[in-house]
């Protein structure tokens, strides 16, 4: 997947960002995620202020389903 063809859905902590990736991966949509943070410190450094710099892409094209799974996730049953 391009990186130019993903938008963000999400963008904080990377709890946060793991449970967005589960309910979308429930909904069987494909999403990257980009953790900046837990990269820079692979990398032998740590980048400024990254700590809640993760975020959820998903492809242009399934990004009002994607929004819709979150949704629905959310709301109680």
């Amino acid at each position: 997947m391009n990186e130019s063809y993903l938008k963000i859905i999400y963008s904080g902590s990377f709890v946060n960002a793991q449970y967005i990736a589960g309910v979308l991966d429930e909904g069987h949509i494909h999403c990257v995620i980009k953790d900046e943070f837990h990269s820079s410190m692979m990398a032998g450094w740590a980048a400024p202020g990254a700590e809640n710099s993760v975020r959820v892409m998903v492809a242009k094209e399934d990004l009002s389903q994607a929004v819709e799974a979150i949704k629905s996730a959310k709301s109680p049953n």
